[in-house]
């Protein structure tokens, strides 16, 4: 029989881990350890061990330092987030220590076991240039010119394993010089990028083998002219440069500076984070640097958190190289969210999106990416129902969004794209090699986009320098509408279009362009009959308005006459129709005859103003929308950027008096949340004050020159006062606003003291002027003070306000002014009627001042 004490030992131990209460929140700091319990007052040291430690999920808060680890996400429904926001990175640099003087100035270190091709390097937190040539000075990442590191070359294929290289401009070198390093160029068709490790050289050439396929099977389009760059360790001529080879580090650093006395950082780690078949899982207020993120797994968000520097410079054997030999955030899951990130600077993509649906990227700044061009993106997804909405592209070597099957791109700001690679476009989806079989998109939807400012690199020999906004090519099943697009302009070959079709041997169909506003550039629309082997069937064009873009091309004259236009406008002179065409401001101005022009098209134009729709993106009488993300760029510390989150100091644009008339658009200096309060980040009327958000733009009133426009409930005005005479005021506003509705109101604070506020209503048409007044409004007189006004009650426009002096309040008078003012009599037969026979007067009566007098002294006070 068991023994009865063993039997309760056994109880209580069962007992106990029933009871033990699983934690669901650990800290890390990095002055933490890891045998530490993980409390607020005994961190943890590493990431990775509070990730373990949570086995049913939890908050893991990480406090501010730099974490040079990969963490693999240990289980489900985590969130790793910085405590307090102070500032994490997490790092795939390691620090460099040890360093010998090599020769020449430069310096060697050991340094081995990297995990991606090449590595990089940053000195005291900043990126260095590996050693190269012709150098790199200008850090300039995506510019062929001299000073960004790119030299004239001339490409050849030829026999055997080597192929030639001829460097135009090469000073003279020993044989061999170049021997062991390596070459990347930019040539013949301008869209494939020839490299591989240099056999040998002599002179101004190089003989390189090579590592693309199609430069070793003697493609012919990559044969021809164009730059290119060697990296080798014979290059590093220049301080701060750096090269890796045999184990080592090299590096040179500033004239008589011990390199050991500089915090040296390489990258050895490809991944900062590993979410590996677990879901749940939150990334908030990280800032990832030199290193990447792979999500494999649903449902997780990535938020308010930074990718700097997500990947090394690369080769590749395939012009259409897979997701994962493209760098970038690699993703292959459903439903993750992406918002308010920061991704930057990598030699590959910006985020490789394999497989998964419902990915969402919302309110994101992507910007100089794709420093390897050819195939690379801001954004690479074959996923189905992603999303990629109220986004920043800046310059990018090649797309900025490469897509297949259902995406919605939706109230972007896209721009640069394209600066290292001809033939393709910002946004780009195409069947590729399969050319005879059409790519069904399945509904997606790109609209309310601002895609601009976009040019190339010409072919060797001139005859293309092809950029392209929406380069569409064999697909069928979506609809653009209301997109600005604009300055598609090639300037060795006129070559920059608003959109490519293709179809090739595919027959594309269900294809509309609705409402979209062109201005700029080189052609229209562009079609590829490749064999006379293609045709479109229901491709609608309607409702466009094309301004100083007026060509379409396909060779054959086929396809073009096969597409559907209606109610559509092309002109050449940007004045008739926009507000300011040179800012991109190409919302339509007043008198335009875009105005109410268009087909009424269901789904796309609900919601128009007057007799039926406008052609062009924006309806005239609706505040534009905004496209772009709604974050400012972040500031690093670790980069030596002077960051500051304060607003700029608020000064006055000039002294106003009162009385006196006031313009609209000469409020203060200063920052949004300052200055002005404005719902959107930028001047939409593009005029006057462009040091500030708010929407100023040329007025059609008989007086002044500019008014502020698309005033927006809860947005406000301030302005600096000076000699301001006390006194009874009429103020008149000159307002404007579409339709006759009621309810809008100007409120008028003066050192935060509410002094009065009118209500009006609509006056027809935004430039239909007309005065309001507010009658009766009592001033204080002072030497100084700050006037607010305060908008509500929907949209309108605003030139000027007037303050009118009435009347003079009487000296000896002691006044409360609003906030506690008195309005006693009229007459001074009232005042008796108060305070009997000793009243005598009744001081100021024609005003809301109005007191009783007793004598000279106020009758209340007695």
């Amino acid at each position: 029989m068991m023994n009865n004490k063993f039997i309760c030992a056994i109880l209580l131990i069962v007992f106990s881990m029933q009871t033990y209460a699983q934690p669901t929140e650990v800290y890390v700091s990095v002055s933490g350890s890891d045998s530490n319990s993980g409390s607020i007052n005994a961190p943890l040291r590493t990431i990775q061990k509070a990730s373990n430690i949570l086995t049913k999920g939890g908050n893991i808060y990480i406090r501010g330092g730099v974490y040079r680890e990969t963490v693999n996400v240990a289980h489900a429904n985590q969130t790793f987030s910085s405590f307090n926001e102070e500032d994490v990175i997490v790092t795939g640099l390691d620090k460099i220590d040890g360093w010998l003087e090599y020769r020449n100035g430069i310096y060697r270190a050991n340094f081995s076991s990297f995990e991606t091709e090449f590595t990089q390097v940053f000195v005291n937190g900043v990126y260095q240039q590996m050693a190269r040539y012709p150098n790199q000075i200008n850090n300039n990442m995506l510019s062929v010119d001299k000073e960004s590191g790119y030299e004239n070359i001339e490409v050849f294929s030829g026999a055997g394993k080597d192929r030639i290289v001829n460097f135009t401009n090469m000073p003279e070198v020993r044989k061999n010089f170049w021997q062991g390093g390596y070459f990347r160029g930019i040539s013949g068709h301008g869209w494939m990028n020839p490299h591989g490790e240099i056999s040998s050289s002599e002179g101004s050439e190089i003989r390189v083998i090579p590592k693309l396929q199609e430069w070793s099977r003697n493609n012919s389009v990559v044969d021809g002219s164009g730059w290119g760059f060697i990296f080798h360790l014979n290059a590093l001529d220049v301080e701060g440069e750096w090269y890796a080879k045999d184990g080592n580090l090299y590096f040179k650093p500033p004239s008589n500076i011990d390199p050991n006395n500089l915090e040296i950082e390489a990258q050895r780690r490809e991944w900062a984070f590993r979410i590996n078949n677990k879901n749940g899982i939150v990334i908030k207020g990280i800032n990832v640097k030199a290193a990447s993120l792979e999500l494999i797994g649903s449902n997780s968000r990535i938020e308010k958190s930074s990718f700097r520097y997500i990947y090394p410079y690369f080769t590749r054997e395939k012009y259409n190289a897979v997701f994962r030999e493209q760098g970038g955030l690699y993703i292959r899951g459903n439903n993750n969210v992406f918002t308010d990130c920061y991704i930057a600077h990598s030699w590959g993509n910006g985020v490789s999106l394999e497989s998964g649906y419902g990915n969402q990227f919302e309110n994101c700044i992507f910007e100089d990416l794709g420093w390897n061009a050819q195939f690379t993106s801001s954004i690479l997804t074959h996923g189905t129902n992603t999303t990629i909405r109220n986004s920043t592209f800046g310059s990018t070597g090649r797309f900025h969004i490469r897509f297949q099957n259902k995406t919605d791109i939706l109230y972007n700001d896209l721009y640069d794209c394209m600066t290292l690679g001809q033939d393709a476009g910002c946004i780009e989806s195409t069947s590729g090699g399969n050319y005879a079989t059409e790519l069904n998109l399945a509904g997606s939807e790109i609209a309310y986009n601002h895609i601009h400012d976009s040019t190339t690199l010409p072919t060797d020999n001139g005859r293309k320098q092809f950029v392209v906004a929406l380069y569409l090519e064999d697909v069928e099943n979506y609809t653009a509408h209301h997109n600005v697009i604009w300055n598609f302009k090639t300037n060795v070959k006129p070559d920059g279009t608003f959109a490519y079709l293709g179809p090739r041997r595919t027959t594309i169909e269900d294809v509309f362009y609705y409402n979209n506003t062109i201005f700029n550039c080189d052609y229209r629309i562009r079609a590829w009959n490749r064999d006379r082997m293609g045709g479109f069937v229901n491709v609608n064009f309607i409702n466009n308005l094309y301004v100083n873009c007026d060509k379409d091309l396909e060779s054959t004259n086929v396809l073009l006459g096969q597409l559907y236009h209606s109610s559509e406008i092309v002109a050449s002179n940007p004045d008739e129709f926009f507000v300011n065409a040179n800012l991109g401001k190409l919302n339509l101005k007043a008198g335009s005859s875009a105005i109410d022009a268009g087909e009424i098209i269901s789904g796309i134009t609900n919601n128009y103003i007057g007799a039926a729709p406008d052609i062009g993106a924006y309806e005239f009488g609706q505040k534009p929308w905004q496209a772009g993300a709604q974050i400012k760029r972040p500031c690093f510390v670790d980069e030596q950027q002077a960051c500051t989150s304060e607003p700029a100091e608020q000064s006055a644009f000039t002294y106003h008096t009162i009385p006196g008339l006031i313009e609209a658009e000469d409020f203060d200096l200063g920052a949004s949340g300052s200055a002005y309060e404005d719902s959107t980040n930028s001047n939409l009327g593009g005029e006057y004050r462009l040091d500030a958000g708010v929407d100023v733009q040329e007025t059609k009133d008989s007086s002044g020159e500019y008014n502020v426009g698309w005033i927006a409930a809860g947005e406000w005005l301030e302005y600096t006062l000076a000699n301001v005479q006390s006194g009874m005021y009429d103020i008149d506003f000159r307002i404007a606003a579409q339709g006759l509705t009621e309810g809008k109101t100007i409120s008028v604070v003066i050192d935060n003291q509410l002094v009065g506020e009118i209500e009006f209503r609509g006056t027809g048409d935004w430039q239909a002027w007309q005065t309001v007044t507010l009658n009766n409004v009592a001033v204080e007189g002072k030497e100084n003070a700050l006037l607010r006004l305060e908008f509500d009650g929907g949209s309108y426009n605003l030139n000027w306000l007037e303050f009118r002096k009435k009347q003079d309040v009487d000296e000896g008078i002691d006044i409360i002014f609003p906030g506690g003012h008195v309005d006693q009599c009229n007459t001074t037969a009232q005042c008796k009627v108060i305070y009997g026979h000793e009243a005598t007067d009744c001081k100021n009566s024609k005003s809301v001042f109005s007191v009783c007098m007793c004598g000279s002294v106020r009758c209340d006070e007695i």
